[in-house]
C-alpha cells in the first residue's frame, strides 16, 4: 500500500473511531471495502455501487452514529479526500464524484 493511501486510511480510521468512541472501522476494512467497491462497480454498475455503499454504512454504523459523522467538523474535508481517492482507484469517475459531492453536501 502506498504511503498516501495508507495515510488517508489511517486518518479516516482514527477520525471516525474517535468521533464514535469505538473501533468501528480499520485500515484493513477500508482496503477491502475499496476492492469490493471496485468489483461491484465493474460488474454491476454505478447504481449497484451506491446500493452497496449504503448497505455497508447501515451494517457498520447505527443511525445515531451516522448522524454524529454527518455533523463532524472534518466531514467535508474527508469526504473530498475519499472521493478523490476513489477516482484514483478507478472506483468512480470524476463526473460521478461531482454528483456524489452534491449529494453528500
Amino acid at each position: 500500500m502506498n504511503t498516501v493511501k495508507k495515510a488517508l486510511y489511517q486518518d479516516l480510521t482514527q477520525t471516525v473511531n474517535l468521533a464514535l468512541g469505538r473501533k468501528a472501522i480499520s485500515v484493513q476494512m477500508l482496503t477491502k471495502t475499496v476492492e469490493e467497491a471496485r468489483f461491484v462497480r465493474q460488474t454491476r454498475g454505478v447504481f449497484a455501487l451506491i446500493t452497496y455503499m449504503n448497505q455497508l454504512a447501515d451494517h457498520v454504523f447505527t443511525p445515531e452514529e451516522i448522524e454524529i459523522l454527518k455533523a463532524h467538523p472534518r466531514r467535508k474535508e474527508l469526504t473530498s479526500r475519499v472521493l478523490d481517492h476513489l477516482i484514483k482507484e478507478e472506483v468512480i469517475t470524476f463526473t460521478e464524484s461531482l454528483m456524489l459531492r452534491r449529494m453528500l453536501s
